[in-house]
């Protein structure tokens, strides 16, 4: 994770303030307030073509139309979908390795052969072994949300929850998928 920006007033790399003006988002010196880096928010950006996206599914439905709402709307250049955590922690294993951009996984919290809270945790300890940034995780997942299971997202933040509901109707799932691939363009679009 890149904290720091060069500065030409400074002569240095700098730590930075976000300041959202104007339509705008402005990088600006901590320590003397010169604008590093302006970036138009309204501007459309290409922002999945180097990102991969990871998807532990057991079900070949909902993984494959998971798989293909994520290509058709250009979230992700790259999508693994796998059967199980086990696959899930190998994969990312080895896209992690390969420096590659990850910018989100998608996990069904329960899953034959390693569950998703345990791939999960597994992930976290994957990056941090590695020294990368943490990768957003969205539990798609039709288990009930208890106090357990914040708490545990709490822990391996950022994480999410966004209910799969139980109704086995595949339109009603194609419903609840867009509203999951909705909720990622919004909050990580912009990277």
């Amino acid at each position: 994770m890149d904290d720091t920006k060069y500065c030409i007033c400074c002569g240095e790399e700098v730590p930075f303030n976000v300041v959202l003006r104007n339509q705008r988002k402005e990088l600006t010196c901590l320590y003397c307030g010169f604008t590093l880096d302006v970036e138009n928010l309204w501007k459309e950006k290409d922002f999945g073509s180097e990102r991969t996206a990871l998807i532990a599914e057991d079900s070949r439905f909902t993984r494959t139309l998971l798989k293909k709402l994520i290509t058709r709307k250009a979230i992700a250049g790259e999508v693994v979908a796998v059967t199980n955590g086990l696959e899930l922690t190998s994969e990312f294993s080895r896209l992690a390795g390969e420096g590659r951009d990850l910018g989100f996984a998608i996990i069904d919290l329960n899953m034959p052969v390693m569950d998703g809270l345990t791939a999960a945790r597994t992930i976290r300890a994957i990056e941090e072994s590695l020294g990368i940034k943490k990768t957003p995780i969205i539990f798609f997942s039709s288990v009930k949300v208890d106090e357990n299971l914040k708490s545990q997202m709490n822990l391996l933040s950022p994480a999410h929850y966004v209910n799969k509901g139980s109704d086995s109707d595949p339109e009603q799932l194609a419903y609840r998928v867009q509203a999951l691939l909705n909720f990622i363009t919004d909050r990580y679009r912009t990277g």
